[in-house]
């Protein structure tokens, strides 16, 4: 099936048009990214990442007109974004920032239904059509029964969810989100990430979202916009981004590297001592997590070392020789404590 001019994937929203960004210090401009033109279509959810201080929160405040551009223009839906008044530009886009504070008596509902702001009257009277969207926004980040619930009585994920059900509320075509897994516990940090995947491909919004979560950006974004200070951003799907070696060459870094493999991390570690290894299975996960405490305690794998160690999946052992003596483990620390007496 051919790709129709109509489809809205095919029509960029959100354009920056050879884009300076940064800040003033110590009273003079300090520019942090310069000349980015780049493109966002609508309904996809893009992730920014990159090192700190290379500019990320200061893109999304720019993009959000928290703070001026240094030079060319951001467009959204084909509307210079500086030229819009307030109320024009938040119905265009709309922003969760990081640790934002909420006023405690406000229910769950009530800072909810603050997105409605920029289409209620001077009044802020809400109608009927107001109190659909907001029960869509409550249904759609799974806080039904929440409503009437203090926002400080809630945990820091439910309280996020509510943070991203008032952007909803506003209901832009552009959501900006800076770091909103940063306070988070692991679950709770996936469940976000998963409930924006959601978002953008049910609603046709774009979500846009700093994070340093990049493995699990990597699994969710539909596109990555890499950023290394001082020279622009490289955007596409995660997986060509690690084809090519763009996360080679933005994370490079003498204690660790990327796995393009498993598109994970790996701690670089000082490996002084040598063991050979026998193993029944080589691709089996006994195999793969005995490699990864060997590499944790200092040992690499030699084919001349004094020490072997078999792997023995069928049996679930380990089994170490050195010279006439032979210690058989039942357990990765029991194998790693017979190393360090051998050793």
């Amino acid at each position: 099936m051919c790709s129709c001019s109509t489809d809205r994937t095919n029509r960029p929203f959100l354009q920056l048009n050879r884009v300076s960004i940064g800040y003033h210090s110590h009273g003079h401009p300090h520019i942090v990214q310069s000349d980015l033109t780049l493109t966002a279509r609508e309904g996809e959810l893009i992730a920014l990442i990159g090192k700190n201080g290379c500019g990320k929160s200061t893109l999304l405040r720019s993009i959000a007109s928290l703070q001026p551009i240094w030079s060319g223009n951001i467009l959204l839906n084909g509307k210079d974004i500086h030229t819009l008044t307030p109320k024009k530009r938040a119905r265009l886009l709309s922003i969760v920032l990081t640790g934002q504070e909420s006023v405690a008596s406000f229910t769950v509902r009530e800072l909810i239904a603050i997105g409605r702001d920029p289409y209620t009257g001077w009044l802020g009277s809400l109608t009927e059509e107001d109190q659909q969207v907001i029960d869509r926004a409550i249904a759609m980040t799974y806080l039904e029964g929440f409503g009437e619930r203090n926002i400080h009585e809630l945990s820091d994920g439910e309280r996020q969810r509510v943070f991203i059900a008032r952007a909803l509320t506003q209901d832009t075509p552009l959501i900006l989100l800076d770091e909103p897994t940063s306070h988070l516990d692991l679950p709770n940090r996936i469940n976000i990430m998963l409930l924006l995947q959601k978002l953008a491909r049910e609603t046709g919004k774009t979500i846009f979202i700093s994070t340093h979560e990049l493995e699990t950006a990597m699994q969710v974004a539909d596109k990555l916009w890499l950023m290394e200070q001082g020279k622009g951003i490289t955007v596409g799907t995660p997986e060509d981004l690690v084809l090519n070696g763009s996360f080679d060459i933005v994370f490079r870094h003498p204690s660790y590297e990327f796995d393009k493999e498993y598109g994970s991390f790996v701690v670089q570690k000082q490996l002084d001592k040598r063991i050979t290894t026998q193993v029944s299975h080589p691709d089996g996960l006994m195999a793969r997590w005995t490699t990864k405490a060997l590499s944790r305690k200092g040992w690499r794998i030699a084919a001349d070392a004094p020490l072997q160690l078999m792997v023995d999946e069928e049996q679930n052992r380990w089994v170490v020789n050195s010279g006439n003596r032979q210690v058989v483990s039942h357990s990765i620390d029991e194998m790693l404590r017979s190393l360090s007496e051998m050793d």
